[in-house]
């Protein structure tokens, strides 16, 4: 019995820190900045809702639309780059405050992540 309980503690154990929040956008951001569009579109799931926070509609996106979507936008801005300035976790919904440079202009926004299943489902972005 004592030698199945640690192979199965550290699986479980694993798979809690493989579904992490905090990991899960942590990995689509060092993703985003080396611009590693298959790792990116991986943190996400099939489908996921992104809003704008001034619009109530999302736009509902699949792994393909955000390949579309991002492949453009790293290949357009080569220098785009995100980076961290503060990080919120409340449960499953990660804030980040960010900095974005590389694309002509220079703004903050706020990206707030809801993850379920490990994988982002749903993101609302302020800027």
């Amino acid at each position: 019995m004592k030698s199945l309980f640690l192979p199965v503690f550290f699986l479980l154990s694993w798979k809690v820190f493989a579904q992490n929040p905090e990991k899960i956008v942590q990995q689509q951001l060092d993703a985003y900045n080396r611009q590693d569009l298959k790792a990116f579109v991986a943190t996400y799931s099939d489908t996921v809702e992104i809003y704008s926070f001034q619009n109530a509609k999302p736009r509902v996106l699949t792994k393909k639309d955000l390949e579309d979507d991002y492949g453009s936008l790293f290949k357009k801005f080569p220098q785009n780059f995100a980076a961290l300035h503060g990080r919120i976790i409340q449960g499953n919904y990660v804030i980040d405050k960010e900095y974005i440079t590389g694309r002509g202009q220079e703004f903050s926004a706020t990206a707030i992540y809801l993850v379920e299943k490990g994988l982002i489902r749903k993101v609302w972005f302020l800027r």
